[in-house]
C-alpha cells in the first residue's frame, strides 16, 4: 500500500470521489454550461455546506435578535 499513515489514521481519498461525483452530476443534470463563470460559481456553491436555498436566512431558535 502506497498510503502512509499520518497522525496514526489512514488516508481515505472517498471525500474527493464524493465531489468528483457530485461535480459529474451536475455536469451531465445542466445539459452542458455554456457560461464557465456560471458552471464554477454552481459547483461551489453545491459543494458549500453553508450556503442556503432561503431568500432570507434562517434565525436559530432562540435567536430574536434583529
Amino acid at each position: 500500500n502506497s498510503f502512509v499513515p499520518a497522525n496514526g489514521r489512514r488516508i481515505s481519498n472517498g471525500l474527493i470521489e464524493n465531489r468528483n461525483k457530485s461535480i459529474k452530476l451536475l455536469k451531465h443534470s445542466s445539459n452542458g454550461y455554456l457560461n464557465w463563470h456560471r458552471f464554477k460559481t454552481r459547483i461551489m456553491y453545491s459543494l458549500n455546506k453553508d450556503s442556503t436555498y432561503h431568500l432570507y436566512p434562517i434565525k436559530n431558535k432562540g435567536d430574536f435578535t434583529e
